[in-house]
């Protein structure tokens, strides 16, 4: 966290509070922010004068900076993300901008679509890029496998997740199994396997090759040897990622630079990439705040990223986000990725009762 200056007897609360009065406005000006806008806007009373003396410091400090010498001055990304870290109390979204979520994901049918109308939602009301991760395979609890022959090389096997959601994929063998054998297979596989996340159905599948049994069982280890090549192709599916409102972007003063802006929606179309730094953040937790710089893909360190994971009671299995501007309202884009997620968290529930 970023610290402020103090002297000995504890921390300089008039130097937090011109700090925050500049950013607040800021944010709500898009403009560099003047000594006595900023002595205005202070509870306590504080003079120009002594506000400027402040900000001064506070530039030496790395956390205010001057586009230009007449001019105010402007948050760093330090700036916001002491800003960010002194965010008082949970963050609520207005009654009527919840009505309106669930109104929007009552009429979604199956749980892509779910996800999909979740990504509209969020740029539609923040007016920046609303993203939403889905679910990870690998976090999901699997209920039932199937098997279903192509052909004498292809077979595609169907994987039932708790949340009512189907995954298949297409294998190539050397040789496939009949049907009748496909289906026992199935059948045992669902029995054993059935009720674990993938790792954990993997690991199961190793435990049960290793026993004396599996060595003589012929339909136990032919079974146990499809299971593991099922599985090990099915882990290997991208993440599915839903982007929404990437156009927001464009013409924001925000990012007068178009070269950077362009590479910055370049970015957000590399949803493979943008996959994998969610799927990195989601092993974090969540609700979480990345400002500029603070950002691993260089394209995007002009902007800030704001997300929140949903979930199942096995643990977070997706994420919601927005993509914007450094200069974002707060507050209000925490209380929508937080109610999003919930949301979505709740219905995943739901579909697996």
């Amino acid at each position: 966290m970023t610290r402020v200056p103090h002297d000995a007897g504890g921390p300089d609360e008039r130097t937090r509070e011109v700090l925050l009065a500049v950013v607040r406005r800021h944010i709500h000006t898009g403009e560099p922010v003047g000594s006595s806008a900023v002595s205005r806007d202070l509870r306590t009373e504080i003079s120009p004068a002594s506000v400027r003396a402040i900000m001064a410091e506070l530039e030496e400090l790395g956390l205010l900076a001057q586009p230009h010498t007449s001019a105010g001055r402007v948050p760093t990304d330090l700036a916001f993300r002491f800003y960010v870290d002194h965010l008082a109390g949970r963050p609520k979204l207005a009654p009527n901008a919840a009505r309106s979520i669930e109104q929007a994901l009552a009429t979604a049918g199956d749980i892509d679509a779910l996800l999909e109308e979740a990504s509209r939602q969020l740029s539609r009301l923040s007016h920046h890029v609303g993203i939403v991760l889905a679910p990870d395979l690998r976090r999901l609890i699997i209920d039932r496998l199937d098997f279903v022959r192509l052909d004498d090389r292809r077979v595609v096997v169907i994987l039932l997740d708790r949340g009512g959601r189907v995954h298949d994929r297409v294998l190539t063998l050397s040789e496939v199994p009949d049907v009748p054998e496909l289906e026992r297979v199935g059948r045992y596989l669902s029995e054993e396997l059935g009720g674990r996340t993938l790792p954990e159905m993997r690991r199961r599948i190793e435990e049960r090759l290793a026993e004396e049994r599996a060595a003589y069982d012929r339909l136990m280890a032919r079974g146990l040897e499809l299971g593991r090549k099922a599985l090990s192709e099915v882990d290997d599916a991208e993440v599915q990622l839903f982007v929404e409102g990437a156009s927001n972007l464009l013409g924001l003063p925000d990012f007068p630079d178009l070269d950077l802006l362009r590479e910055m929606l370049r970015a957000l179309e590399d949803k493979r990439r943008l996959a994998d730094l969610l799927t990195r953040i989601l092993a974090q937790g969540g609700p979480r705040v990345v400002i500029g710089h603070e950002n691993p893909v260089t394209a995007l360190a002009r902007g800030a990223l704001v997300v929140a994971t949903y979930g199942t009671e096995t643990g977070a299995v997706g994420m919601v986000g927005l993509v914007g501007p450094v200069r974002m309202a707060y507050p209000r884009s925490l209380g929508l990725v937080t109610y999003l997620a919930e949301a979505l968290s709740q219905r995943l529930a739901a579909a697996g009762n």
